[in-house]
């Protein structure tokens, strides 16, 4: 008994005995790309997007500065020589260069004419926002080398996610905004968000995000990775895999947001379809329950749900006439500055107006060279999940890449129904899974290759009878 304790009571120094005591607890402490994304998918989900860096105005999130750190440290790890950067993945990271040096360029088109100090301001932040971004894919498409990687970075992605919706559901139910609780030394807030806003006799979270609308396709975006990782035999346990899929699935209506339910009902028609007759017909056995789930905890939410979306298809309806007015009000701004736009980040509600509309945003800040390189981006992503789905006869990575190709194809969707890589977390999630796009891309490539190569070399060398 006196040896068994005897390590933790005998004399030592105190610096040397905390070190002792932390290698225990973390063993494998250490920086890498799995350690410092991980951080930064707890930054960008549980500090709310509110609160910013306040001399670095609306690119001041800790999400956006820690993306910078951590692409300013996978540099100097590179040029040390305790990095080596994978060659896989380069298609993504080709596509994330042509987006970025179109943005760049309309930032420059932008300067060339005259600029409000408060539009040029705004540009500058968004050129910060824009390398943040170019930097969470390189780094996440190059310094990654192994599936397990991926795995355990998206595992992590979803329990971040379930907890932030189980905040999201109680903000539903009570009608308080947690955020306003949430205080960070050094960080301001950034706005007015201290009441929830209300549709309808519900209440409408946004957790940790600024806006409902936000919320609701960024757990749309982490939906088929909640799906993938509870369908893994592997695990054992069903709460532990089917609690997530819960909570992220009913974070998404209780927002009574359209775009959230778009962007999960095209995520799902993407993946359910892949799954095996088995599986099938359990998630249309789970479909009704469910259903009648959400009837008996939010009385009345499927009838306010319905009849926001009857609105879609009424000629004289609300939605119709709000993009019509907005494609026809911003359309000259288009026509003025075509090819490179006025300027990335310059359109600004407060002195023009709300697009709802990402492909109509880009179009008006980045010109037609921006917006197809945005659209490039998100086909880059899907193609790089659809390929290496393609590489791999493992059921478990075949799934994981079809969960990829659903939850991009999820973002793009939901470009068209809101401003989506505008805000915070959606843009952050976003570019996260393009850049895990590329990773798993790489991946199974190296996969494949390894797999073919024992095969080639185990032939027998037949010497030429010449």
């Amino acid at each position: 008994m006196i040896g068994t304790f005897w390590p933790y009571v005998r004399r030592e120094p105190p610096l040397a005995s905390w070190a002792l005591g932390w290698r225990r607890v973390f063993p494998a402490a250490r920086l890498d790309v799995v350690t410092l994304v991980t951080a930064y998918l707890a930054v960008l989900l549980f500090i709310p997007s509110s609160l910013i860096f306040s001399p670095l105005g609306g690119a001041g999130t800790p999400a956006t500065v820690l993306s910078l750190l951590i692409l300013l440290w996978y540099a100097a790890s590179w040029l040390t020589g305790k990095v080596v950067p994978s060659s896989a993945g380069r298609p993504i990271r080709l596509a994330i260069l042509a987006f970025a040096l179109a943005i760049l360029a309309s930032f420059v088109a932008g300067m060339t004419r005259a600029i409000p100090s408060v539009e040029a301001l705004s540009a500058g932040r968004g050129l910060i926002i824009v390398l943040s971004w170019s930097g969470l894919v390189l780094v996440l498409s190059q310094g990654i080398s192994r599936y397990e990687q991926i795995d355990i970075i998206m595992r992590r992605a979803v329990v971040f996610g379930s907890v932030v919706a189980v905040i999201e559901l109680f903000e539903f139910y009570t009608g308080l905004n947690v955020t306003n609780y949430l205080q960070v030394p050094g960080l301001s807030v950034n706005g007015d968000f201290s009441t929830l806003v209300t549709r309808g006799a519900f209440f409408r979270p946004s957790s940790t995000a600024i806006d409902p609308i936000e919320f609701s396709v960024a757990m749309a975006i982490l939906l088929p990775f909640a799906l993938h990782q509870a369908l893994d035999p592997a695990r054992s346990s069903r709460i532990r895999r089917w609690l997530p899929v819960a909570l992220i699935a009913f974070a998404i209506p209780v927002t009574v947001s359209r775009s959230g339910i778009v962007g999960a009902a095209v995520a799902l028609l993407l993946l359910v379809p892949t799954w095996n007759p088995a599986q099938r017909r359990g998630f249309l056995i789970a479909l009704l329950p469910g259903l009648a789930v959400v009837r008996v905890a939010a009385p009345g939410l499927l009838g306010t749900l319905s009849a926001y979306f009857a609105d879609l298809f009424n000629t004289e309806g609300n939605v119709r006439a709000t993009r019509v007015a907005a494609w026809s009000l911003d359309w000259p701004y288009v026509v003025a500055r075509p090819v490179f736009g006025r300027g990335w980040d310059t359109f600004l509600p407060a002195t023009y107006s709300w697009t709802d509309d990402m492909y109509l945003l880009t179009l008006v800040e980045a010109g037609v060279v921006g917006l197809i390189c945005l659209i490039l981006l998100y086909l880059t992503g899907i193609q790089c999940g659809a390929a290496g789905r393609r590489k791999t006869k493992d059921p478990r990575r075949r799934h994981f890449g079809q969960a990829l190709v659903a939850s991009i194809a999820a973002a793009a969707v939901t470009s068209a129904t809101f401003d989506s890589i505008s805000f915070p977390m959606v843009g952050g999630l976003t570019f996260l899974v393009l850049g895990i796009a590329g990773a798993y891309d790489g991946v199974m490539a190296t996969e494949e290759y390894a797999s073919v190569l024992p095969a080639v070399s185990s032939q027998p060398i037949v010497p030429s009878r010449k």
